[in-house]
């Protein structure tokens, strides 16, 4: 019952200031732009693939997971699409 409270209260602040900010937000007159996808997409694709790799040191039961790109991998001499 509190949840749901809650959620009512906070849905409702959040309709009510929403338009309030996006009114202070943009000078009067200027139209809304949509999200221009072609400028997002790029910076996402730009990072390197990362390869995990789970290794095991003697003496301890918790397994060490190192996550590195393949180009630092054979900087270090291991490959980690070799089979």
């Amino acid at each position: 019952m509190i949840k749901m409270t809650m959620f009512t209260v906070t849905a409702t602040l959040l309709a009510v200031v929403s338009p309030a900010f996006a009114a202070v937000a943009r000078p009067a007159g200027a139209a809304a732009r949509p999200i221009d996808a072609t400028n997002v997409l790029p910076k996402l694709a730009s990072k390197p693939v990362r390869y995990c790799i789970v290794g095991q040191v003697t003496g301890s039961r918790l397994p060490i997971k190192e996550c590195r790109s393949r180009e630092d991998w054979l900087a270090q001499g291991f490959d980690p699409l070799a089979k």
